[in-house]
């Protein structure tokens, strides 16, 4: 019996010893969508000075598809040691609600680590249409209904749960159209394939800025800081709307405590970065940060919540 509680020890030493001296190798970071997306965005901006805080390389990967579920079957599927991260969108962590044949369920198989940023689900138009407003939007999809599309970043993700809540709210039929990322999606909006898109914020900055794709409204309760000038739908007389969108990042359940917290701080570390703070606002993303006890807190909450508004939505099998 000694020498078992003796091995125990031993055993409890080494790992917290190996936790003390981790990372010693560089780090992946799975992305769950394409290139040029919001999680994309808060991934790369924050893995800069993640590098930094722990002295090894930082390496973003874009694992598509799924609404995000791909890069978490791969996380799952990695070992329980810190260097496999995923920085996702808070839908991708709740599609098992939508999808019960999902390999993963994030209570039972993800370790919180911290939340990184919040933006606006948004509502752009391409210019050509010539609709400045909602109301004129409204007006358009109900003398031709089922005929105008929209883009979303996915088939079943937050922003697919905020237009579908709204169009359905309106009573108006548009089609939606969803691709692997928001990137992809405003592709398309900007070259005009699609007319409209409900997405986050930050993939769509640099073409608002240039004027080629406008911005009517935004689905949270407030008008983001970022976006000023953009009106929120509840004050334009929708006041059934108050949705946003945050990104956060997760670990495999299981890895080690110390690996979790030190990431967590190193996280926090760059959200308080003050040049990545900026270039994060230049997207229209706030910087959130928080613990991951703070984090889990939220999904859990957010759990009921979100799966009665996917229904609302009509989507997946919430239906």
């Amino acid at each position: 019996m000694q020498r078992l509680i003796c091995a125990i020890l031993l055993l409890g030493f080494g790992v917290t010893a190996w936790a003390q001296q981790w990372p010693t190798r560089p780090i992946r970071v799975l992305v769950g969508f394409a290139p040029g997306g919001t999680s994309d965005v808060s991934a790369r901006v924050t893995a800069e000075v993640l590098a930094r805080e722990l002295g090894q390389q930082v390496i973003v990967e874009n694992r598509p598809g799924g609404a995000g579920s791909i890069a978490i079957e791969a996380l799952i599927r990695a070992p329980k040691d810190g260097y496999t991260i995923v920085v996702n969108s808070d839908s991708s962590y709740y599609q098992p609600v939508l999808n019960p044949s999902l390999s993963y369920r994030s209570d039972r198989d993800l370790q919180p680590v911290t939340i990184l940023t919040n933006q606006p689900i948004v509502i752009a138009v391409h210019p050509a249409p010539g609709w400045k407003s909602v109301a004129d939007l409204l007006k358009a999809a109900k003398a031709r209904p089922g005929e105008i599309s929209y883009g979303l970043s996915s088939a079943t993700g937050t922003q697919a749960v905020a237009a579908g809540v709204f169009f359905r709210g309106v009573g108006v039929k548009m089609i939606g159209v969803p691709y692997k990322g928001g990137g992809q999606a405003v592709v398309d909006l900007v070259s005009g394939h699609v007319p409209v898109a409900v997405l986050g914020s930050a993939p769509l900055m640099p073409h608002v800025k240039t004027g080629r794709i406008k911005l009517i409204a935004v689905t949270s309760g407030t008008r983001s800081k970022a976006l000023p000038d953009v009106p929120t739908l509840a004050e334009l007389g929708f006041g059934f709307m108050n949705m946003s969108q945050w990104f956060g990042a997760v670990l495999p359940a299981g890895t080690p405590a110390e690996v979790v917290e030190r990431l967590s701080a190193a996280y926090n570390k760059a959200l308080a970065d003050p040049q990545a703070q900026q270039r994060l606002f230049n997207a229209a993303l706030e910087t959130v940060g928080g613990s991951p006890e703070e984090m889990a807190k939220r999904m859990r909450a957010e759990m009921v919540i979100w799966s009665k508004a996917a229904k609302e939505a009509g989507l997946g099998q919430a239906r």
